[in-house]
């Protein structure tokens, strides 16, 4: 099977804007202040951030142990296996090669090309978060495909989105962006 024939665009992430780097600038700022003005206040807040820190990549590291784990058993599939669950005389093949190439791109740190099944669950099975999910493949997907994220909530899967399938099907019921 052949997903796509013609050229895909690549995602283009959009450059920091100057309000992102204010903000970061603010930020920082403040967190100096906050260590000169009052050292043992800053200590306090050091030692939680530092706790917390080591118990995220703990739990980080339990998650991607899994995940490697699960690439591992389904060693051998590609997009093609992929593809084959959808019926592409009624799914644009771009949504499919889309959603499968960036949902790939955000577990590329566990496994460079990890096999992804319609089935798999955003959440529970992959791990995406919904930042990852509305911020990062949403609109990756959108900007190659060239459907829109207009109006997305008349979308008959608006916030019904659990598994891979799901997002290309939401995908797919979106109108195409109008030609300007």
């Amino acid at each position: 099977m052949h997903i796509a024939s013609r050229h895909m665009p690549k995602f283009k992430p959009r450059p920091t804007g100057p309000l992102a780097w204010v903000y970061l600038a603010v930020v920082a700022g403040g967190l100096v202040y906050a260590v000169v003005s009052s050292p043992s206040v800053a200590a306090i807040v050091l030692t939680v951030l530092g706790a917390a820190t080591l118990l995220a990549r703990r739990v980080a590291k339990r998650e991607e142990d899994r995940l490697r784990s699960l690439a591992k058993s389904r060693e051998g599939e590609s997009i093609s296996e992929f593809a084959l669950q959808f019926d592409t005389r009624k799914v644009d093949t771009w949504i499919v090669r889309a959603v499968y190439e960036q949902i790939q791109a955000q577990l590329q740190h566990v496994h460079p090309a990890f096999p992804i099944r319609a089935s798999d669950r955003l959440m529970e099975d992959l791990h995406l978060d919904e930042d990852d999910l509305d911020m990062d493949i949403a609109m990756q997907v959108e900007q190659r495909t060239g459907r829109s994220l207009d109006h997305s909530d008349a979308n008959p899967l608006f916030g019904r989105v659990k598994t891979v399938q799901d997002l290309v099907l939401f995908f797919q019921a979106q109108p195409k962006r109008n030609a300007a």
